[in-house]
């Protein structure tokens, strides 16, 4: 998933990606299990600065939203391509696929 060029606010930036999915709530409790050996994973990646998870129960499902920040787009671009993304562990532990990921630059 390559990403294209965006006009940056340098110097005090950081890069992120957002990834939304929404998991049956059958499914929640494996999910969950797996997003915790997940932020343990991504951390250990270099220029990593953290991954957060957010979600919202929705009836049937709990919706969720992660974020990754990064140093670099470089080291971003590198993870979404090639890295154990959420969305790759969404795959491997409930056959899920996430709706949407969007790149973005995060300015404070």
């Amino acid at each position: 998933m390559a990403t294209n060029p965006v006009p940056s606010a340098l110097p005090y930036v950081a890069w992120s990606s957002e990834t939304v999915a929404v998991v049956p709530n059958d499914a929640w409790p494996q999910v969950y299990a797996a997003m915790q050996a997940l932020k343990g994973h991504v951390q250990e990646y270099p220029g990593c600065q953290k991954l957060e998870a957010f979600v919202i129960s929705e009836g049937a499902g709990v919706r969720i939203v992660v974020y990754t920040t990064w140093d670099t787009p470089e080291q971003l671009e590198a993870f979404l391509e090639r890295g154990y993304t959420f969305e790759r562990m969404l795959h491997d532990a409930a056959g899920l696929q996430a709706q949407e990921t969007h790149v973005l630059e995060k300015v404070f």
